[in-house]
């Protein structure tokens, strides 16, 4: 059977690691190895963890290298010892003892299956599906998620799947020709880009619909905290800047900037503060071309948020149109603002 080393990236999450290793050992796959990669704890993690399972190789980074770099750390350390697989799996994931298996079965069925990745459950709600895959819409700059098994199929047969990095597969020979995730990312959308550069090498993507996992989402940053919207932020811009060419990449700046309209409208309207003053920091950030983790001291220019503020207040929707060049929109949306009008 192929040596799988299984990358569990852990900071600060100490009993969602626990949790997720108790299931891990009990994995039915009888050649894996586990790694897991500290990313500078200080919750107790380690000493933790080596007591309760000393069997799992532990690394300990002297500093916290993000998503990113903590997994290249474990990757690195399972390509040396001659891995034929990388599993990464979040740490906040509890895993069914066939799931491996069922992985590995399927990237064995063909040379050019180079990633796979189970479907992915709610942790709170075991029949609801988190995640089976998404598609790349180049013309809207969208990663929309696959809605069910049929819409799957068809992504299969375009070969335009894109696959999370939650409970991700990868085979050794994708390592060896598209390297390792891109760092400058830190965390968030690393596994899209991941995802686009093995599709440029000409490999697959796969889910194996009988293989679950069930994860919980967002334990170590938080649902829309200022860490995680600054990082999806920045990180769709270098996203697209990364895969796109031609007339679509001279079209970008404008859909970018529509997207972060949108989303401090939504973050204005949730009350969220830091989190509009976070995706300014975000945006400013990716067109400097500053990757990494956040940084929360970055000066956002006075005029950008003038500028921001502006579009937010009045008619957002309306500025987001015109910077997508959507004239038909524009109208649409006028003549159906007349007709409440003068109702």
């Amino acid at each position: 059977m192929p040596k799988v080393s299984i990358i569990i990236l852990n900071w600060n999450g100490l009993n969602d690691t626990i949790e997720c290793l108790d299931s891990v050992y009990r994995l039915e796959y009888p050649n894996f190895e586990v790694v897991v990669v500290d990313n500078c704890s200080t919750d107790g993690s380690v000493g933790n963890i080596s007591r309760e399972f000393p069997q799992a190789f532990l690394i300990e980074n002297s500093k916290n290298l993000g998503f990113t770099g903590g997994n290249n750390v474990g990757m690195k350390y399972a390509m040396r010892v001659g891995a034929d697989y990388v599993w990464l799996l979040n740490n906040d994931t509890v895993v069914e003892p066939h799931t491996l298996a069922k992985l590995v079965e399927e990237a064995e069925q063909s040379p050019q299956t180079g990633l796979v990745s189970p479907v992915i459950y709610c942790y709170d709600c075991h029949e609801k599906v988190q995640f089976m895959g998404a598609y790349v819409d180049f013309t809207n700059f969208n990663v929309t998620k696959v809605k069910d098994s049929k819409e799957l199929e068809i992504q299969l047969i375009q070969r335009n799947l894109i696959l999370w990095g939650t409970a991700l597969l990868i085979k050794r020979k994708v390592i060896e020709t598209v390297g390792y995730l891109s760092e400058k990312y830190f965390a968030y959308v690393e596994d899209c880009d991941y995802s686009f550069r093995a599709m440029k090498a000409n490999y697959r993507a796969s889910v194996r619909l009988d293989a679950h996992i069930f994860h919980k989402g967002s334990q170590s940053t938080g649902r829309h905290s200022p860490i995680q919207v600054f990082l999806g932020t920045r990180n769709l811009y270098f996203l697209w800047s990364d895969n796109t060419q031609g007339f679509r990449r001279i079209l970008l700046p404008g859909y970018y900037i529509g997207m972060v309209i949108n989303y401090v409208n939504c973050l204005s309207d949730e009350g969220n503060e830091e989190g509009c003053e976070a995706c300014l920091n975000g945006f400013w950030a990716a067109f400097r071309g500053k990757g990494g983790g956040y940084d929360p001291t970055i000066v956002i220019p006075v005029w950008l948020k003038i500028t921001f503020c502006f579009f937010v207040s009045w008619y957002p929707h309306f500025w987001v149109r015109l910077l997508r060049f959507d004239v038909i929109g524009i109208v649409r949306a006028a003549l159906a603002k007349a007709q409440i009008k003068f109702q």
